[in-house]
């Protein structure tokens, strides 16, 4: 029996798939709980659809971080703190403050997406990976600079 997969089913398929399973299992475990609905011409075509436009979409969002990934590359990020006299700073810097100074420039960024190698508790200029996505990253330069009295 063909049926519509309205939530994950494990080894069975992911949500909006259409699957063929047993008449038994369909009428006595997935369709009791909800986690299908027989398969009519109707609504296998409404699936198909509904899976063209999300492979749409996430060749967008690819794209879209692809762009935003060429974009950000290389960049400098200026960030003033305060410093004793041989560079040390009081408080490292935090990625929450890095974050902050890339979204000021424009660029939509999370704390999450920040990857900082150490802490950076001095005056410098430091790489810094941000982090796109699964397989998309960018290598920005963080320089820290003394903060005017």
């Amino acid at each position: 029996m063909l049926v519509l997969l309205l939530k994950d089913v494990n080894k069975i398929g992911r949500k909006d798939e259409v699957k063929n399973v047993s008449d038994g299992f369909a009428n006595n475990f997935l369709f009791p709980k909800n986690l299908a609905v027989r398969a009519t011409p109707e609504i296998v075509k409404k699936a198909e659809i509904k899976q063209k436009e999300e492979i749409e979409k996430k060749r967008i969002e690819k794209e879209l971080t692809i762009k935003k990934s060429k974009e950000i590359e290389g960049k400098r990020f200026i960030i003033k703190a305060k410093a004793g006299e041989e560079g040390q700073l009081f408080e490292a810097i935090s990625i929450k403050k890095i974050a902050e100074k890339i979204n000021q420039n424009g660029f939509e960024v999370s704390e999450k997406q920040i990857i900082v190698k150490e802490p950076i508790k001095k005056i410098g200029e430091f790489k810094v990976l941000v982090k796109l996505n699964s397989d998309l990253e960018s290598e920005i330069n963080v320089v820290i600079d003394k903060e005017d009295k």
